[in-house]
């Protein structure tokens, strides 16, 4: 029996090769089968279906391969497996398996189980870069480093606070994903087609055999709603732009022109035709991807922007561009994470970076305030003129501040001049990044505590992440235990 049923005629191959998803359906091919087994067991429990067929297609399911073979002809793998059961037990029997159920909540609930399994494999990866950003930054962290804006040399710091920053950024894409997994872990199970059913069953325990922790409540809004794909897409993106923005400084600080870094060969590749060439191509395609995962966002929104309640076809176009962003991104940050835990510091190269560029200048301007009672404009203005001096000349900022502070403050308003010695004490990097005061800046001082609160941050996140691990690994248990009971009860040549 096709259990399309007789109301339409077969489709045209060109019709079903456009409309199937068969292509996709792989991906939630074992969680669609592992809902069936709880929609059965919730069935036969409520007494909905008798307990010696239901078991019968319980066995079915337990043995079923959630394998797509090459060219299958369904419309999707829910159209298939059920076609495979009534085949196998024929309809009197199989022909229960979708009572109560409809593909449109079958497949939403799948998604929302294989989504469970992204989310955290996000999280996982996000963890292992900000341990490699950690591990970087507890063999070099204390090494001098010239910090930027508009790509121009600002002030200097510590290679520590340049690590945190990214790891702080990472933090948050983190917490992002542990959030939208709480949404994603709600149960569309039960709301049929879009307005429930009137087969008595228990969404709660259904929801419980597999993992989920709540109910998406209205019937509608669950099957046709898709916020928690565009949430995760949402929090790839964030994720890979992240990353996107760790890639360029690698890109950058690898090349000849920065030369901060060595990039390990085995993130690098060199030319066809220049023998001399290394090339950053992990970093790269790190780069790259997060314009497919931002594609693969914008895709959603425009597929979702228009529908009108309840489910359409449309939906079934989403999911792949959610499960390239969420795969995408969490091979990135994993490679990166070899990148980082294996890169090498070019420390001369550095050193000769944060000294007699004049990024300490600053420091040189609060003096003024502090002990000389100058408004920080005043000084501002003066220490300005002071550096313009030395790009002209040529000369250190150290010589000309010694030589004509005295002179360009009098332009001012207010004469001031401060010995040699305190000068080149007040510029130099090393007693600059000392002198800094505030909370989450990069004084060297700083950093074991800063460390220590980042590492307590990875301890928090791996302890939700094993948590819910650990609760989707008990409840399958649950459910197999469930299942398994009933398809024993099966005796041989039934």
């Amino acid at each position: 029996m096709d259990i399309r049923g007789p109301r339409l005629r077969k489709p045209s191959d060109e019709a079903l090769a456009f409309t199937s998803s068969m292509a996709d359906d792989g991906r939630i091919a074992r969680q669609v089968i592992l809902v069936n087994l709880a929609h059965m067991a919730a069935l036969v429990r409520a007494g909905e279906v008798d307990r010696k067929l239901g078991a019968k297609c319980v066995k079915f399911l337990v043995g079923a391969s959630a394998e797509i073979p090459p060219g299958a002809k369904s419309e999707d793998f829910h159209q298939q497996l059920e076609q495979a059961a009534v085949d196998s037990l024929g309809v009197e029997t199989a022909g229960f398996l979708n009572y109560g159920k409809s593909r449109n909540d079958q497949v939403a609930t799948a998604i929302r189980m294989e989504l469970r399994g992204s989310v955290l494999a996000l999280v996982g990866s996000v963890v292992g870069l900000q341990s490699a950003l950690l591990s970087q930054a507890s063999k070099n962290g204390a090494v001098l480093v010239p910090g930027y804006t508009h790509l121009q040399r600002a002030q200097p710091a510590t290679f520590a606070h340049h690590l945190f920053a990214h790891f702080d950024a990472f933090q948050r894409d983190a917490e992002r994903a542990l959030q939208l997994y709480a949404r994603v872990n709600l149960s569309p199970m039960g709301s049929a087609a879009m307005a429930g059913t009137s087969v008595k069953l228990d969404r709660r325990y259904v929801a419980g055999l597999l993992g989920f922790h709540g109910l998406v409540r209205n019937a509608m809004d669950a099957v046709s709603s898709r916020d928690v794909a565009v949430e995760a897409l949402s929090c790839a993106t964030i994720a890979a732009l992240d990353a996107s923005r760790l890639a360029e400084e690698l890109i950058l600080w690898s090349s000849a022109e920065f030369g901060f870094v060595e990039l390990a060969d085995a993130y690098a590749a060199s030319s066809s035709i220049m023998p001399q060439k290394k090339n950053a191509v992990a970093a790269e395609m790190a780069r790259a991807k997060a314009g497919s995962v931002m594609g693969g966002l914008v895709a959603a929104c425009a597929i979702l922007k228009a529908l009108p309640y309840s489910y359409n076809l449309d939906l079934q176009e989403v999911t792949p561009h959610l499960w390239r962003a969420m795969d995408d991104v969490t091979a990135t940050l994993g490679v990166l994470a070899g990148m980082v835990a294996s890169a090498s510091l070019r420390k001369g190269r550095l050193d000769s970076a944060v000294h007699g560029d004049g990024s300490t200048a600053v420091a040189l301007a609060n003096y003024l305030v502090r002990e000389r009672g100058v408004s920080f404009r005043q000084a501002h203005a003066m220490v300005g003129a002071l550096v313009r001096a030395s790009a002209d000349t040529g000369a250190p900022l150290q010589e000309v501040a010694a030589s004509r502070l005295a002179h360009v403050s009098a332009g001012f308003g207010k004469k001031v001049s401060v010995d040699r010695g305190t000068i080149e004490g007040l510029l130099d990097p090393a007693r600059f990044l000392e002198g800094v005061a505030t909370e989450g800046g990069a004084n060297p001082r700083s950093i074991a505590k800063e460390l220590r609160l980042r590492e307590g941050d990875i301890a928090s996140t791996r302890s939700s992440l094993s948590e819910l691990k650990a609760r989707l690994a008990a409840s399958e248990r649950r459910l197999r235990a469930t299942t398994l009971g009933l398809a024993r009860e099966v005796k041989s040549g039934d």
